[in-house]
């Protein structure tokens, strides 16, 4: 088939490794005027990592950190709990890997060969595409264009009222890290070659370091290092899937807050999916079928923002009690259900 993907982002371009694996004539077509960048990194949890598997663009060994576990402290230092996520990667043969987004997509785009400065203006469900005044024809068209998507074409995503401010610097990081008190969560994971992921997850769309500077360690020594701040509200609308030879995947097709840490996870999710959908009987409808039940989960729960608020006395000290072996486990089975990849 001819297939038109608008947007050249993780999804987009994992897309097409899958699509022209399968002997598909696959245009990628990127509104920006060269490869994108910023966005301080992403993590790529075990079902992120196996769509990218099966896309046939696997993570490469050394690209990026791996994340063997995920603690979880109160502003004054103290542990609520502790996930061991080698137990995802035992349960699921892939790991959990955080990666500086410029260089996760410089991977994905080796081979795909991007029209960039070709921004898409419209796109109808019988297959037309408008851009730059062009009208093009084919037979799929795919939104991969992120959350003002120009080919969902209405349904605008909605503020949430909370915004991420992050960015990567070298201050020291293990494993993964969230500090959460009154004024907010702070995040730290290691992105690969010395780097480290930060974010701010703020009520509101000003960042105020102040407000944290009563924060424990190593939240000093991150406020000490911010460079590159950049900013991202949390936004939020209705899944939408497309409609006649219009598919959607990515944020186009469900934006939601990043306090699950699914969004490029669920991008890649939509890809695999619709792959195999376009390899078998083609039925677009069925795509969305299969992709809802997960993705409605995850926004419930990032929608929330619980991940962001302080937890009261009596969670903290059941959270306490709780091994991070049985915590990753758990973490197996919620992973799961996010996933139509791993069932």
């Amino acid at each position: 088939m001819d297939i038109i993907i608008a947007g050249a982002g993780i999804g987009g371009l994992a897309l097409a490794h899958g699509l022209l694996a399968d002997g598909h004539a696959v245009r990628v077509l990127e509104a920006a005027d060269g490869p994108r960048r910023g966005g301080a990194a992403v993590t790529i949890y075990s079902n992120g990592a196996a769509a990218l598997d099966g896309l046939g663009v696997p993570l490469p060994e050394g690209l990026g950190a791996r994340i063997d576990a995920l603690e979880i402290r109160d502003d004054k230092g103290r542990r609520v709990s502790r996930m061991d996520l080698t137990v995802l990667r035992k349960a699921t043969g892939f790991p959990v890997t955080t990666v500086v987004r410029e260089r996760l997509i410089a991977h994905l785009a080796k081979g795909i060969p991007v029209e960039y400065g070709q921004k898409v203006e419209s796109a109808t469900p019988d297959g037309t595409v408008v851009v730059g005044g062009r009208t093009l024809q084919a037979d799929v068209v795919v939104g991969a264009d992120g959350a003002h998507s120009r080919v969902r074409n209405g349904d605008p995503a909605a503020w949430n009222g909370w915004t991420t401010f992050q960015g990567l610097s070298t201050v020291p990081a293990k494993d993964g890290l969230l500090i959460v008190g009154e004024a907010g969560l702070v995040g730290l994971m290691p992105a690969g070659d010395g780097l480290a992921q930060w974010w701010f997850d703020v009520r509101g769309d000003v960042f105020d370091p102040a407000a944290f500077a009563g924060y424990a360690d190593p939240v000093p020594e991150v406020l000490a290092n911010l460079t590159g701040l950049g900013s991202f509200p949390h936004l939020l609308h209705e899944p939408a899937w497309g409609a006649g030879k219009v598919a959607l995947i990515g944020d186009a097709a469900h934006v939601f807050p990043p306090s699950q840490a699914q969004g490029a996870n669920q991008a890649l999710e939509d890809a695999w999916t619709l792959r195999r959908t376009l390899a078998g009987d083609g039925d677009l409808r069925a795509y969305g079928r299969l992709r809802t039940p997960p993705v409605r989960l995850v926004s419930q729960m990032a929608a929330s923002e619980r991940t962001n608020r302080p937890a009261g006395p009596i969670t903290k000290a059941l959270a306490r009690m709780v091994p991070a072996g049985l915590a990753g486990r758990g973490y197996v089975a919620l992973v799961r259900r996010f996933s139509t990849v791993l069932r």
